[in-house]
Parts: structure tokens; sequence; C-alpha cells
């Protein structure tokens, strides 16, 4: 083929066109490493390395977000906590709003991390105590989680109904609440009028509402309901009140039981 012929045959094929424009050859091409989106791609970082630096990120995002939420939150700040530069954030996650969107998916994470460590008793309703004791106690060691929930809710949800990851995940506390449930029912000690999305939400509800409305319900309370005294106070109370809505009609609750096996003291003269 003459030289001319191949020129025409060149610039009549798109795919020339763009191997020419190209500053690769398609050697050189071939030891590019292709894009991932489990992570960076930069070659010569190790794996380990890269790991450490995206956590670093992550829980300064945290402690940005929870602190200013998604509108008040600044990149620069991040960085700063992370011990980087602003590069290297939109590197690892593109943008503000993806960051934001990977410490709801890091928060939700270690929120169903603890809920697969709850060891679920044979006894129904002392399962149900443990269960309701140990919602509160996460809520109670994450504030970050409590702050980043109120602010998603203020955004009506829409960066967590945009993560895949969090679409697909199941939460096993709907599931233990349910298998609980439908134990305690069995046994005829929970009422059988009960559904499990119901009482869920009563769990929830009893732990997050009294830590998200700390500030405003101690001023007109007039007294500090985070002191040691009043959440333990109050840690008992919510266990009491769903053990005694689940008693079925008819029976005694749970705590009179306990209050009815005292043994009885002796009479004091005098007293």
């Amino acid at each position: 083929m003459s030289s001319l012929r191949k020129r025409q045959v060149s610039e009549s094929d798109p795919l020339a066109k763009v191997q020419r424009r190209s500053r690769f050859t398609p050697a050189a091409q071939a030891n590019v490493p292709a894009a991932s989106t489990g992570g960076p791609t930069r070659r010569g970082v190790p794996r380990e390395r890269s790991d450490q630096m995206e956590a670093r990120v992550l829980d300064a995002a945290i402690d940005e977000f929870s602190e200013h939420g998604f509108a008040g939150a600044r990149i620069e700040r991040i960085s700063q906590r992370a011990g980087t530069v602003d590069r290297m954030l939109y590197y690892y996650f593109g943008n503000k709003e993806r960051l934001y969107q990977a410490v709801l998916e890091k928060i939700y994470a270690d929120m169903i991390g603890a809920q697969r460590n709850f060891v679920m008793p044979d006894d129904p309703i002392e399962g149900m105590r443990q269960l309701v004791e140990h919602s509160w106690d996460h809520y109670v060691s994450h504030p970050d989680l409590v702050r980043l929930l109120m602010n998603e809710n203020l955004l009506r949800g829409r960066h967590i109904r945009g993560s895949a990851q969090v679409q697909r995940t199941s939460f096993p506390l709907v599931e233990t609440v349910s298998a609980l449930l439908a134990a305690g029912q069995a046994k005829g000690v929970f009422r059988s009028d009960v559904s499990s999305e119901h009482m869920l939400m009563t769990i929830m509800s009893l732990g997050f509402f009294y830590l998200s409305n700390q500030y405003t319900c101690s001023t007109w309370i007039g007294a500090d309901l985070m002191t040691p005294a009043r959440r333990k106070a109050w840690r008992r109370h919510i266990c009491d009140v769903v053990l005694q809505f689940l008693v079925p009609p008819g029976a005694v609750p749970p705590a009179r039981k306990r209050a009815a096996r005292r043994p009885k003291t002796a009479a004091v003269p005098g007293g």
C-alpha cells in the first residue's frame, strides 16, 4: 500500500486518531494500572500506607462533619486534622459530598459491627433487656453517630439514600429484635400483638431522643441529663419501659416477679 493510501486510511480511522493524539504508546499503556473503585491506584504507594491515610482522613472527617454538619464542614480543616493536604482528600474520595457519604458508611459499618457482637441469651426477657442496654450504650459511646444522623435527617437523607453500600446492608438489630420477640411470644412471656418494627423503633427512640435532645431538655428541665447518675437511671428506665410494655395482659411484670421472690424481713420493734 502506498504511503498516501496509508495516510488516508489512518485519517479515516477514529481509533488511529486517538492513538496518534495519546502521549502513551500501546506498550506504555499496557503498563498503566487499571482504575479501581476500591482505592487509590497511584503507582509506588504501598497499599498499607494508603489504607492508613484513608483511615486518618475518615477519622478527621467524622470529627469535622459531626461538629459542623455537611454545609459547615471545611476540607482544609479535615486535611489539617488528618496531617495531609487538600489534594489527597480529593485523590481518595473525589469531592466533599463523596467524603461525607463515606463518613456515613463508616458510622453505619461500626454500628452494624457492634450489633453483630451482641450475644443473644436463651431467656428472651433477659435478652430483650440486654439488647436495650446494648443499643443505649452504643449511642452513649458514639456521640458523633448521633450528631451525624441528626444532620443527615436535616438533609432529608439524600446522601444515605445514594449509598449503595448502606442500601444493600442488612442490620443485625432488626433480626435480633424479631428473634427475641418471637421467642418470647412462643413462651408466652411477651404479648402477641406487638410487631418487631414497632419494638425496634421504640428501643432506638428511647435511646436516641435522650442524647440528641440533651442540651435543650437539660435547659428546660433544669438539670444536666448527662451526669453518670442520670444516664444510669435512664438506662434502667428504658429497660423497664420496654419489658413492662411486652408483658401479656394479666401477667405479672418481670420487675415485680423479682421483688416477690425476695425474702421478707422481720419487723423491727418500734420501727
